[in-house]
């Protein structure tokens, strides 16, 4: 009857061979009658013996190199949105991630911000910023007429109607002075409001 082809996944590199040897994982062939098989390329892989075809690496796995039985998980702080991906990707300014696998980042929570690019952690707004948004690089100072007192703050604090406070980036309530004199102000004031001519008022404070 002759002698037979070796079959897709197999190979034969020898004269006078008795059987066929299945391509090893990592490789393939999708033809008959092969002398060798094709390493896997660079985002596939090939996880069996005698595979006739290889298989791209899944969204939250990479691989740059030729021959791999298996795909490497994205890193923390990384991800890899595509199917047969040959590299990972740093996550960008404002997200994060701290799992192995992801084929996205995370937006930084409000209250919270990631300045880095690659991140594997959220940061908390200090005393004195703050901010309300999803997904933030940085936070917002306090303006001026209120202040932030703890960490990881979604608003800022008015100071309190016949207070002031010039100054941006406040953590302290402390630092909303009295209005003098002659003087007074709404909530959130950064400088006191001079009674206007026909008025007066002779305490501080109001």
């Amino acid at each position: 009857t002759g002698c037979m082809n070796a079959s897709v996944g197999h190979y034969v590199d020898t004269n006078g061979s008795s059987s066929q040897t299945p391509c090893a994982a990592g490789t393939w062939n999708n033809m008959t009658g092969q002398s060798s098989c094709t390493p896997a390329s660079p985002g596939h892989y090939v996880g069996t013996n005698g595979s006739s075809s290889q298989t791209p690496c899944a969204a939250g796995t990479w691989n740059n190199m030729t021959g791999q039985s298996s795909c490497t998980p994205a890193s923390p702080g990384h991800f890899v949105d595509t199917n047969g991906s040959t590299s990972q990707i740093p996550c960008g300014l404002g997200t994060w991630n701290n799992i192995t696998g992801q084929s996205s980042c995370t937006p930084a929570s409000p209250g919270y911000y990631v300045d880095t690019n690659g991140s594997n952690t959220q940061s908390e707004c200090l005393p004195g910023t703050w901010n309300n948004m999803t997904g933030q690089a940085s936070c917002t100072n306090a303006s001026a007429g209120h202040y932030v007192e703890t960490n990881g703050s979604t608003f800022e604090t008015p100071c309190d109607a016949g207070t002031y406070n010039p100054s941006n980036g406040s953590n302290s309530s402390a630092d909303c002075g009295d209005v003098p004199a002659g003087s007074f102000s709404e909530p959130g004031a950064s400088a006191p409001t001079p009674c206007s001519i026909g008025t007066w008022q002779d305490q501080a404070g109001q």
